[in-house]
């Protein structure tokens, strides 16, 4: 009984000094990034501001989180920024690739609702207020403009493939030429979502090799989605292999953007503007999975024309879905975070609480923010899906060299959760 106790007494005062060990390390985290950087605001930059170097074929604009309104806004705040520019007339979202071009009908005034076009979608987390707001924006500024001077909606994701199945039917009203005899019969059986479209990929390859032939506009969106169901057939299994699903579904995205790139040329336009989470549009592979980001082999594709530009909060309240709730349990709910990044908490000091920094025009002289953006820091980058680790571990944070990962930042001080509109 003594020995039992006297263990007792040990092992709890090894948790007690544990817990306050952990207390004084975040503790000091929070002290040391609570403080203002001297020199900030000599390298301080706004997106407005931002120069995007000459020769960049590809922009990306990632999100540290899939559930802050800020992160949405950076999207439209960006295209606007480019489109200004004159090399650009489009922005790609990780989204089906089927559902994108949807979208870019009804963008491109085919009457549909914008609020019950959202609803629809197989991404809840575009669901908001804001991403309404965007494609407003690029329906008006559509309006009475040719089709090829026009702003564009694409898609880079395969998962969802369906969706292209189901463009691909409304795609027939508009070019029923396009397609051969018994195409649309069978593509109509196939469009229901609940249809095995798996075991078609002869069908699918054969509608490709006609489809691809014209360099018609409208004929290379429908052939970008006939590519995305081959990609899906193609694709490894998740259950089996998670890893390789990872790699595949980036790889994929980035040769979307390629095949993308290759329309907005032919349209006149040098320039994709590409949206995901920052974990897909960063440099260099997510050491948290071992893959090789998206962002990286967008970089390889275009030769280094590249540049991309992530998001980061230091305090958040973000809305993200509850892992393993789905159909009619699908919820969604509120989760406060701090980062604990030093260049995040800069923004409490920049008005609106937001500034950005590009990570070239930051040179030695500027010692200490120079270590801080070529050292391994925290930084936000919460995942479409909450568990208990998030809390636990504090996964919602990676650490890396964000001048490795990023060509520029945006830093948010503060970040509120998006509101989806139907869920």
């Amino acid at each position: 009984m003594k020995l039992f106790k006297r263990t007792l007494i040990i092992v709890t005062a090894l948790i007690i000094f544990y817990i306050a060990v952990m207390l004084l390390v975040n503790a000091g985290a929070l002290l040391s990034s609570s403080h203002k950087i001297d020199g900030i605001e000599e390298v301080a930059t706004t997106l407005d501001d931002m120069v995007i170097p000459e020769g960049t074929r590809v922009i990306g604009i990632g999100e540290a989180t899939h559930g802050n309104a800020e992160f949405q806004t950076a999207k439209l705040d960006m295209l606007k920024k480019l489109i200004s520019e004159g090399k650009c007339r489009c922005i790609a979202f990780e989204i089906s690739v089927g559902e994108a071009a949807i979208i870019n009908a009804a963008i491109h005034g085919n009457g549909e609702h914008l609020t019950e076009l959202v609803g629809s979608l197989d991404y809840p987390l575009y669901d908001t207020q804001q991403i309404i707001d965007l494609l407003a924006w690029m329906r008006e500024f559509n309006r009475g403009r040719s089709y090829d001077n026009s702003v564009m909606f694409y898609g880079i994701d395969m998962q969802g493939a369906y969706t292209s199945i189901k463009y691909l039917c409304q795609f027939y009203d508009k070019h029923p030429e396009a397609f051969k005899e018994g195409e649309i019969e069978k593509l109509t059986m196939l469009a229901d979502p609940d249809a095995d479209y798996m075991g078609e990929r002869e069908f699918f390859q054969k509608m490709y090799d006609h489809m691809s032939r014209s360099n018609n506009t409208d004929y290379m969106i429908a052939t970008l989605c006939v590519n995305t169901v081959l990609q899906a057939i193609d694709k490894p299994d998740f259950d089996t292999d998670p890893n390789a699903y990872g790699e595949y579904r980036d790889q994929c995205m980035a040769l979307n953007v390629q095949r993308i790139s290759n329309i907005e040329e032919h349209r006149g336009y040098s320039q994709v503007l590409v949206t995901a989470h920052n974990g897909h549009i960063m440099k260099g592979s997510a050491e948290s999975y071992g893959e090789t980001a998206m962002g990286q082999r967008i970089n390889d594709l275009f030769e280094g024309k590249y540049f991309c530009v992530g998001t980061e909060f230091y305090n958040t309240v973000v809305n993200i879905h509850t892992a393993g709730t789905y159909d009619e349990n699908y919820e969604r709910k509120d989760h406060e975070y701090c980062s604990q990044d030093v260049l995040a908490y800069q923004a409490k000091f920049f008005e609106d609480g937001k500034y950005a920094l590009v990570f070239d025009d930051i040179t030695e002289e500027q010692s200490r923010i120079y270590n801080i953006i070529h050292e391994d820091n925290f930084t936000g980058c919460a995942g479409e899906g909450y568990t208990v680790y998030m809390d636990l571990y504090k996964t919602y944070r990676v650490k890396l060299k964000v001048a490795e990962r990023y060509d520029a930042m945006i830093y948010y001080y503060q970040t509120t959760p998006i509101r989806c509109l139907h869920y």
